[in-house]
This record gives structure tokens, sequence and C-alpha cells, in this order.
């Protein structure tokens, strides 16, 4: 039923759009705004609030905050319009495509697109990420089961999602770097993109534990599914005005 919604509510959208001859109001800078200040923030060190990271955007500076906080939204902005253009192309992303997305997220705050060569422990989680000799191996797993598997493109991006953070493969922007690998196969097959809003922080990482714990994906599917169909409905009420 899940994706029967789902599937509706994207045919219901691009009729809409094509009615009203409008298009990408699902990519506009509101979107934009929003994801970036969800993306920056859910990890809870980078402290610009939502008017300072609109401002930001708009001027490509503002005041009172550090200069890796202002990277840090500026080079997310940089990698979100990086992974639209990508999409055109309809392929899979490649494990090179990630480290250049991964070195344009960290740009100018650390060295990027490199693969961690000492381990991390995540506070609070049960599960910890690998061993770091581990990391180019598992990595290597996940993109032959991307090539190999006949998972279609929804579940592709949330699976490349759960594993990369499972494998928490660099030392730092994982998190954002995963969520903007979902969002690529969601805009590769069609579907808006998405962001994880601050109130349901702690059920996303939930449902993430419960993969990287017990191997079991469908509570993040669901979780997912559920919030590509409460922005398709918000969007499509607003057309129907």
């Amino acid at each position: 039923m899940g994706k029967d919604l789902l599937e509706m509510h994207k045919k219901n959208f691009e009729n809409l759009l094509h009615d009203k001859k409008i298009t990408n109001c699902h990519l506009n800078s509101d979107f934009v705004v929003t994801y970036t200040y969800d993306a920056i923030s859910t990890e809870g060190k980078n402290k610009i609030p939502f008017e300072g990271v609109k401002s930001l955007i708009a001027n490509g500076k503002i005041g009172n905050y550090s200069e890796r906080e202002q990277k840090e939204v500026l080079n997310h902005v940089a990698c979100f319009e990086k992974i639209v253009k990508l999409s055109e192309s309809k392929k899979d992303i490649t494990e090179e495509q990630l480290k250049d997305l991964h070195e344009l997220l960290m740009r100018d705050i650390l060295i990027g697109g490199v693969y961690r060569n000492v381990n991390i422990q995540i506070l609070g989680a049960t599960h910890q990420p690998p061993d770091y000799v581990k990391v180019y191996d598992r990595m290597k797993k996940l993109f032959d089961v991307v090539a190999t598997s006949e998972l279609d493109d929804l579940d592709k991006g949330i699976y490349i999602h759960a594993q990369i953070a499972k494998i928490h493969p660099f030392l730092d922007g994982n998190g954002r770097l995963a969520r903007l690998t979902l969002n690529y196969y969601l805009i590769k097959a069609g579907y808006i993109p998405i962001t994880i809003p601050l109130d349901l922080r702690d059920e996303y990482f939930k449902n993430i534990e419960i993969f990287k714990v017990e191997k079991n994906i469908k509570p993040l599917t669901d979780f997912i599914k559920d919030l590509i169909n409460k922005r398709y409905e918000l969007l499509i009420d607003e057309l129907e005005v």
C-alpha cells in the first residue's frame, strides 16, 4: 500500500505540474534552505539558525558564526546542486562520484574524498562503525551490490543511505552525504527530494540503528516513504489552490 500511495502521489503531482506549466517547484529555494538547515543541524554541532542559513545562502556570508559553520552551509548547497545535475544521467552513482561529493562537502574544512584511516566511535550508538581497515572492502561490496541488485532506485537510495550511515567511511560528513545520496536516487527516479525534519531526528536515528544492529531496513524504508508521501501531499495542496 505504501508504494501504491507513493506512485499515486507522484503521478498526481506530475499531472499538476504539467497542467499548470510549472517546473521544479520541489527543488526551489525554500526547499534548499530547509533541507540545508536540517542537514547541518541534525548532528547538533552547527548552530546557525534557520534565518541565518537563509541569509547565508542568499548573500554568501554572514556575521557571528564561524567560518567552518558557514562553509558547511554553502558546501551543502553546492552538493545538492551537483546531485540534481548528476541525476540527469539516470545512472547509478559511482564510488568515485561519492568521493567527489564528499570532497565538495568538506571543501575548505578538511581533506575530503578520502576514507578514514582511524577507528571512530559514535556516542550513544549500540552499533559502532567497522575497523578502518575494513572500510575499503565494505564500500567496494556496497557498490557491487548496487551494480548487481534488482532493487529499484527508491530502494537503492535507501540502502546506500543506510550503509553509509553504518560503515561511516569518512571522518566527518557521513550523515549529510548519506542523505544527499538518498536524494540523488529519489530525483533520478523522478520522485521529489526530502529533508529529515529536526523534530523527527530521534525517530530517524532509531530506524538507522535498527538497520545497523538487526540488519532490518524496513523501519527506515517505511519512515522515508512516509516523508516522501507527506511532502507530496503538501506540494499537491499548494498546487491545487
